[in-house]
């Protein structure tokens, strides 16, 4: 008798045991999920300095496929980076049918702003600091140290500026005048690209404040640079009013990548930044 209670005891407890990991199962596999059928808007995040565009056009791309996808808010917190991943983000942005609000963080300067400008709205909080409008491009002069530790290199090449930006030797008038041309070429693009999307502030207006100068969120609002004073919640709020979808959630995809991918992917991006790191750079470097 005593035996059948136990074996009953055993089984019922193996029951209760395999149902608590079903529930979890089911549990964590939905987290970080959009609940089927439900309307919602999918938070993309721009974090850090901008050294490469895949990973955020393929956020984009992921979630524009979607039917219950209503539109995006792109967080941005970044004070720029490279030119090219950020032209490349912002041409993304304007291709897309589904509207992006920007929503500004701490920092959305230069390529940071440089991306939002590309959205239908843009939202900041009152402390964000926004603008620094413009391109840098910087290089370093180390032929005085080689000179003392006794350093000498002999370069051949096949035009008079092949070797521009070279770290052994000072740069000639005629480089930084041909450099400066590029960097006022780059910076042209930035302010159409920035009028393109923004056409109701005039060029001359918008030149008089995009000599990289940085703005509150408050300055930006005044200046029509942004278009409303709020967080990611209330751009939120306004899409779904926007897109009468009051029921629709606010969904932030969860990272569900390891820690070695993590990893591999952060190391790719430091070499890609060493790698850039000389170029043209839409950058705030306060």
């Amino acid at each position: 008798m005593k035996r059948n209670w136990v074996k009953i005891v055993f089984k019922v407890l193996l029951v209760i045991l395999i149902s608590i990991f079903i529930v979890k199962g089911i549990f964590f596999s939905s987290v970080g999920k959009p609940a089927i059928d439900k309307k919602k808007v999918v938070v993309i995040d721009l974090e850090g300095i901008i050294l490469e565009s895949d990973k955020i056009i393929d956020s984009f791309k992921k979630y524009e496929k979607d039917d219950s996808v209503v539109g995006f808010i792109f967080r941005v917190n970044s004070p720029g980076g490279a030119v090219a991943p950020s032209q490349e983000i912002y041409k993304h942005i304007r291709s897309m049918k589904k509207p992006v609000f920007a929503a500004m963080s701490t920092i959305a300067a230069s390529g940071g702003y440089y991306v939002a400008s590309a959205c239908d709205k843009i939202y900041a909080l009152p402390g964000t600091l926004t603008g620094s409008i413009g391109v840098i491009m910087k290089f370093t002069d180390l032929s005085k140290i080689y000179d003392k530790v006794g350093i000498k290199t002999e370069t051949i090449k096949s035009g008079k500026f092949k070797d521009i930006g070279s770290i052994d030797r000072n740069m000639t008038q005629d480089e930084k005048n041909l450099l400066q041309t590029t960097v006022d070429d780059v910076y042209n693009q930035f302010i159409d690209d920035i009028l393109s999307k923004r056409n109701f502030i005039q060029k001359d207006e918008l030149i008089k404040y995009a000599d990289g100068r940085v703005f509150t969120g408050n300055e930006a609002k005044k200046l029509r640079l942004i278009d409303v004073l709020g967080s990611y919640e209330d751009a939120f709020k306004d899409m779904i009013k926007q897109k009468n979808v009051p029921d629709a959630e606010l969904f932030i995809p969860k990272n569900e990548k390891k820690l070695i991918e993590k990893l591999l992917e952060e190391t790719r991006s430091t070499i890609k930044g060493l790698q850039g790191i000389n170029g043209l750079l839409y950058i705030w470097e306060g």
